[in-house]
């Protein structure tokens, strides 16, 4: 088999709650829209630059299924002024800790959940 060039990594979230998790990735965390779009309840999206990937953030096509068995890692310049402005406003999965494997990092749920874990190499 050849290889299989990516050009672009895009992860798609189905939310039970789009609103709430539109706010929480634009407001609380500050991710950049790069494009939107609302054709009505059923057909809304929005994506976000994340580093060198996009996150869209879409109306179910289907039923409603709750994200298990993953998460993001998120590699950020400084973790501790990130985890500063976090800690109060979302569920923190872990806190800010120094990992044997050299970095520092910590670990939040977004509104429905899903896992986000930040991080900053140290050595």
């Amino acid at each position: 088999m050849s290889q299989t060039i990516v050009s672009e990594f895009r992860l798609k979230l189905y939310p039970k709650d789009f609103v709430a998790m539109r706010k929480f990735y634009e407001e609380t965390l500050g991710f950049i829209v790069l494009n939107e779009w609302d054709r009505g309840e059923t057909d809304r999206g929005v994506m976000f630059q994340v580093g060198s990937a996009v996150l869209e953030v879409l109306t179910p096509e289907n039923a409603y299924q709750p994200i298990a068995g993953s998460g993001l890692s998120l590699e950020v310049p400084d973790v501790h002024e990130l985890w500063t402005h976090l800690k109060d406003e979302v569920p923190v999965i872990f806190e800010l800790r120094d990992n044997s494997w050299g970095d520092t990092s910590f670990c939040i749920a977004d509104p429905e959940g899903f896992e986000l874990t930040f991080f900053t190499e140290t050595s």
